[in-house]
């Protein structure tokens, strides 16, 4: 159990804990800083013998501490911290409370905003600064698929490339917000290129077309990622899923893509980013299945939807930005990457 003071010091900071920790114990209130101490003094000497060289030397550029068993024990408490957020997090998005009255859609600044059946609020309420999302004074921020905060900046960026802003409901973050003066959205850039699939061939499709990639040194850490491109009339649905690590199943969901193609018209009729919340035992299902076959495994919590058609080639910017860091899912929709990624 992590103390109250403690989890909601770090709760609403955007930096990850091992960031801010060292900060904490210097400027935070007295019963913060002494429960955060205690936490530190806690760490099993067993658990600062599991650790390896990497992550000693990872607590080496993290911390200023020059005690190296101090550093181990920052790393320890903070890593533990991270977890018990996202916990909190996912089970705050998981809840059985109508998707309105769950956090943070009861908070004053979101009076005038219309939650969906899904949990979705319309991004156009909110002025985006960065990842940041403004309304009035305070600032709110999009569910991350993935337990690091700014994982979303990618996608929030390719909807407003393409114009979508008006068109997309999201899934707010239901702990990390705060008045605009104390908490901001960030700007990122990333050095890679986008090339549009291949059309002719998805549209010419009488079968599935399938796939699976196994993460490179580089990629978000996970089981695999696989697709499936299933015809269906004058349809084609594309599903796209990152399987999470057994020993991270309770920590981070799959990061899961869903889109439909109108091979009529050729605009994607339907796009949606979502992630599917699996127990160790359905885990233990999924990773012997494919995406394919696998309907309704898990439990799915939708992160955005954009609601109106787009062209086709929207989702070679779309998908890439939802699995930022799927360095695979990156090279499938033709963007130029150095070969050690």
């Amino acid at each position: 159990m992590i103390d109250t003071h403690v989890f909601d010091e770090f709760a609403v900071r955007y930096s990850p804990p091992v960031f801010d920790i060292e900060e904490v114990l210097e400027t935070a209130s007295m019963a913060t800083r002494n429960s955060l101490t205690l936490m530190l003094s806690r760490v099993p000497q067993s658990r600062i013998l599991e650790l390896d060289d990497e992550a000693h030397g990872n607590a080496r550029a993290l911390f200023r501490a020059s005690d190296r068993e101090m550093r181990a024990r920052l790393l320890v408490v903070g890593q533990h911290i991270a977890a018990a957020i996202q916990a909190a997090r996912l089970a705050a998005v998981c809840s059985a409370q109508p998707p309105a009255m769950q956090l943070p859609y009861q908070h004053h600044a979101l009076e005038t905003v219309s939650v969906d059946g899904e949990g979705l609020v319309a991004l156009s309420n909110f002025a985006a600064q960065g990842d940041g999302l403004q309304i009035g004074s305070h600032v709110f921020f999009m569910f991350s698929p993935l337990q690091v905060n700014n994982a979303s900046f990618w996608t929030l960026a390719a909807l407003g490339r393409l114009g979508l802003n008006d068109a997309v409901r999201i899934r707010l973050d239901p702990l990390l917000h705060g008045p605009a003066e104390q908490i901001c959205g960030r700007f990122y850039s990333m050095v890679v290129y986008g090339r549009h699939l291949d059309w002719g061939r998805i549209t010419a499709l009488k079968e599935a077309e399938h796939g699976r990639w196994q993460p490179g040194a580089l990629s978000t850490r996970s089981e695999f990622t696989d697709y499936v491109w299933e015809p269906r009339g004058h349809e084609v649905h594309f599903v796209c899923e990152e399987v999470p690590l057994a020993k991270e199943v309770r920590q981070r969901g799959s990061r899961y893509f869903h889109a439909v193609f109108d091979k009529r018209d050729g605009n994607l009729t339907h796009v949606d980013g979502a992630i599917r919340l699996y127990t160790p035992a359905q885990l233990e299902v999924r990773v012997r299945e494919h995406v394919r076959t696998t309907k309704k495994s898990g439990r799915r919590v939708k992160v955005f939807r954009v609601d109106r058609p787009i062209p086709k080639e929207g989702l070679s910017e779309l998908c890439p930005a939802f699995f930022v860091w799927n360095y695979d899912v990156a090279r499938y929709f033709g963007m130029d990457l150095p070969r050690f990624m």
